[in-house]
C-alpha cells in the first residue's frame, strides 16, 4: 500500500445517506471527552464507541456494515464516531500527533482508516511529510498504523466536523 491512500466517493450515494442520517440523528449518543489525543490536551470532543477489543460497544456498530465490507477487514480492534468541535476561543489548542494503536504486538500489519462524514476545511495532517488531507464528505483516508497523524480543526461550516475511525488488520494485508 502506498504511504496513504485517498478513496473518494467511498460509499455510493444510498449507503452515504444512511451513515449521515446516523450519525446527525439527534438520538445518536454522542459522550464528552476533554481529550483528543492525550490525557490532559484540553482538545473537547465527542465520541461513540462502536466497537472495541473484539466486542461491539454499541448497538449502532451493524449499521456501518457497508464500510467494514469496503475496507476488507480481517481482525477489526476499534471503531469510533468522533466529532471534532470548530475551532475558536474556546477550542484553539493544535492537536498532537500520534497513532491510534498502541502496545500491540503486530503495528506495523494495522491500518488505521478515516472515513469523513461531511466537507470543511479541517483534515488529517501526517507528521512524516507536513501533508493533509482535507476533509471532503464520503472521502476513506487508508493509512499504516504507525503513521503519526493528527486532526486539523475546521474553521467554517458546520459546529462539527464528522468522522468514523477505523483500527484493523486487513484481509490483504499490504501495510
Amino acid at each position: 500500500m502506498s504511504e496513504v491512500k485517498v478513496i473518494d466517493n467511498f460509499l455510493n450515494d444510498e449507503e452515504y445517506k444512511n451513515v449521515v442520517n446516523i450519525l446527525a440523528e439527534k438520538q445518536f449518543p454522542w459522550y464528552v471527552s476533554d481529550m483528543s489525543d492525550y490525557p490532559g490536551d484540553n482538545n473537547t470532543q465527542l465520541y461513540h464507541i462502536l466497537y472495541n477489543n473484539n466486542i461491539p460497544y454499541s448497538d449502532f456498530f451493524q449499521n456501518f456494515q457497508p464500510l467494514y465490507d469496503k475496507l476488507e477487514i480481517f481482525s477489526l480492534f476499534k471503531v469510533r464516531a468522533i466529532a471534532t468541535l470548530q475551532k475558536n476561543s474556546f477550542n484553539n489548542n493544535p492537536n498532537m500527533y500520534h497513532t491510534d494503536v498502541e502496545n500491540v504486538g503486530i503495528l506495523d500489519k494495522c491500518t488505521t482508516a478515516i472515513y469523513y462524514i461531511n466537507s470543511n476545511d479541517g483534515g488529517t495532517q501526517f507528521e512524516k511529510d507536513g501533508n493533509i488531507v482535507k476533509s471532503v464528505s464520503n472521502r476513506m483516508v487508508v493509512f499504516n498504523s504507525t503513521m503519526k497523524h493528527r486532526t486539523v480543526k475546521h474553521t467554517k461550516g458546520d459546529c462539527f466536523r464528522y468522522v468514523l475511525n477505523f483500527n484493523y488488520v486487513g484481509i490483504n494485508n499490504d501495510n
